[in-house]
This record gives C-alpha cells, structure tokens and sequence, in this order.
C-alpha cells in the first residue's frame, strides 16, 4: 500500500460541551461504522480514515499534520464553553491550520461548525487569517435532533470531493460530483422513489439520476440508462415487484458488470421470498421500517467514500511508483465478479502495453473462487495478472 495514507480527520471540541458529544459519536460512526443501527445513523464496516481528537493545541505543527497525509479535513466544533477556557495558543494554531488549509490548493479542507452566531462571529475576531473562513451555522444543518447526522453527511461528502478532485480526469465544473441513480419497479416502487428523490433535493448537495426526468426525447434510452447505471452510485429500491421487473434485473446486471458502487434498500414487506438469481451479494443492504430515508443516503455516502478511498490509495502507489510503469490498469474496489473480470479483461486484450494488471482490495479472492477467476483471466487476457495490493508487494519483493 502507498506510504502516504489517503484522509485523514482532524476534530476540536471542548470536553464539557455535552452537544459536542453528540457530534463527535456521530461523525465516528460515520467513518468507523458499528454494527448496531440507531437513529438517523447506518451500520457498516470501518472505512479505515484515520482520525484523531483534540481539546486543545496539538504538539506538532499544522503543516506537518495536515500533509502527513494525502488530504486532511480539520473540523471544529465551536461553542461558547471552547471560545472561553482554551488556550490562546489553540487559535495561533488554527489560524496556521487555515493558512495551510488555503494555500494547499483544495488539497486540505477546513470546517468550522459555529454552534450559535454570537459564537461564530467572535471566534472570527480571534485572528485575522479567519476572516476569510466560511463558519457553517449548526442551525443551518436541520431540525436540533438530526443535526449531528446531518453534519456527518456533510463530512462525508467533503471527504468525496477532496478525494475525487485528485484524481486524473476529475470535472473541473462541478468537483466531486456525485450522481445518484434510484432503481426502481414502477409496479409498487414509485411512491418510495419519489420521496427519495425529493429527500435529495431537499439536501441540495448531491446529484441524482431519475429515467423519468433525465432521459430526454428522442434520445436511445436503453444506451443512456447503461451509461447512468455505469457512471453513478447505483440505489437498489428492491419492493416485492423489483426482483421481477425486466429492467430492474438488466440495471443490477449492468451494476455488476461495471462495478458500480451500489446500496441495496430492502423494501419487501413478505416474509418469505424464493431463491433469487440477480449478484447483490457484494451490495450493502439497508432497511427502513421506520420510513428513514436519511439512512439510505448514510450508507450511499459511505459507500462512495469507500470506492474512492481505494481509488485515491492507488493513485498514490502510482505516484510512489510501487505500481509498474508503463502498464495498463483495470481497478475494481471490491473482489470482481466473473461479469466485470470478462467485462475488464475484454478490453484489456486489446491493450499493447507489456503489462496489464488487474487490481481490487485485499484480503484476496478464497479458494476455489480465485482459480476460477485466474483461469477467466488467462483464458480472455493472457498475460494479465489479477493482484491485491499485498500480493503484489509480494510480487516485486520476490
């Protein structure tokens, strides 16, 4: 794996401020997971970002913490309890903080969350260099009791953008860009879909794909859905009629195939259901009794960190050149399924690079499936070799 990890999170906060508390929880869960559900909050695995808590000045220099990584979001939870009793060597730091922040032309980012104007405002008189910060008002995150998830969906979506913008071929117009596509059966599917789809609106800062507003007149929708379904994070609203819809079962096809990131919303109401055919297997499921769309979106997110992540760490192996050069390049960010290997190796065969690799997160592929999958790859690009990133550090230590 690259020497440099690729995120790394900052957070301030007075230890007597018991709504701090509550931030705090939220944003952990939010990158470490758990494995019960609560509230607003999804489960889910630990998406392996680094993070650390401060209550006062840290010992090294900012600039040394904020570029000790690949890109750094420093968060602080403001409140009058911290603008009162903190060393003043605190602000020196994070005016420092916020120099660095500026000048590391969107690598770094800083969030300021002022838990009232008052608070906000005289923090910004603290030093010069924080005039030109932007404080998020907590007021502005929602109604008091969903505030802390809403903040953890934002820290979310920061950490995609920092990640995304530094990646080759990021979009200039719209940095992080995020495009959701809601997968649906009209048969019973609509009503939830459509409140969906206007949860994301209400946000304001994501994307969504919806066939019914997005494929214009006169356009080969059948080419256009695949394009969405291959370029988008992929919500699965699986309802009693979902499994059974022609297309619905062709958009969880396509998803495989192009190794979409993908959420799978368990929405049947039966108690018992046959055997199915379609790959959800590799998909995070979520369930909402209690109508909680917000939890679909928690897990959305996280899932479009968790590709990124793995996206940003080979992009820094390429840059400490612990990839080989020349070689051409296919990453998956979860263990591939024979759809996407064929799919891959496909386009590999027609590369005349003298190395062709295939690339997915450890641990590797077990027993019996890896020789399948080994034996697909020789089969469609011979020559291509099917790798983790601590199995081709065996590889070149060998």
């Amino acid at each position: 794996m690259p020497k440099t990890a690729p995120l790394h999170l900052l957070l301030f906060r007075h230890p007597k401020d018991p709504d701090g508390q509550l931030y705090e929880e939220a944003i952990a869960r939010a990158f470490q997971g758990g494995k019960n559900a609560g509230g607003y909050l999804a489960t889910g695995e630990d998406l392996g970002v680094q993070w650390q808590l401060f209550e006062g000045r840290p010992l090294s220099p900012a600039t040394a913490i904020l570029d000790g990584f690949c890109h750094t979001v420093t968060v602080v939870l403001l409140d009058a309890e911290l603008l009162r009793k903190t060393d003043e060597s605190l602000w020196d730091w994070l005016a420092d903080c916020w120099t660095a922040t500026r000048n590391s032309n969107g690598r770094h980012a800083m969030l300021v969350v002022a838990m009232d104007e008052r608070t906000g405002d005289a923090f910004l008189r603290r030093r010069p260099q924080f005039e030109t910060l932007q404080l998020l008002q907590v007021h502005a995150l929602g109604e008091r009791a969903i505030r802390p998830t809403m903040l953890a969906l934002r820290l979310l979506h920061q950490c995609r953008i920092l990640l995304a913008t530094a990646l080759p071929g990021a979009r200039d117009d719209k940095p992080g860009y995020l495009r959701l596509l809601v997968s649906h059966a009209k048969l019973d599917g609509l009503p939830l879909a459509h409140a969906l789809k206007h949860q994301i609106e209400a946000l304001g800062w994501l994307e969504d794909f919806y066939d019914a507003d997005d494929l214009p007149p006169g356009c080969d929708w059948q080419r256009e859905l695949e394009r969405g379904v291959g370029s988008s994070l992929i919500v699965m609203l699986r309802t009693e009629a979902y499994d059974g819809r022609r297309w619905c079962q062709q958009e969880v096809l396509w998803a495989d195939e192009y190794a979409t990131p993908a959420v799978l919303v368990d929405a049947r109401t039966n108690l018992n259901h046959p055997a199915g055919t379609l790959p959800f297997d590799r998909v995070p499921s979520v369930r909402i009794p209690d109508g909680n769309l917000i939890r679909i979106l928690f897990v959305a997110l996280r899932e479009g960190l968790r590709f990124l992540l793995f996206v940003r760490r080979v992009e820094q192996m390429k840059r400490d050149r612990e990839l080989p050069s020349p070689a051409e390049l296919r990453v998956f960010c979860f263990p591939p399924s024979m759809s996407a290997l064929l799919k891959a190796c496909r386009s590999l065969a027609k590369s005349k690079d003298p190395q062709r690799l295939i690339l997915y997160p450890d641990p590797p592929l077990r027993s019996g499936q890896y020789e399948a999958a080994q034996a697909l790859v020789s089969a469609y690009a011979p020559g291509t070799s099917l790798l983790t990133p601590q199995t081709l550090a065996a590889t070149v230590a060998t």
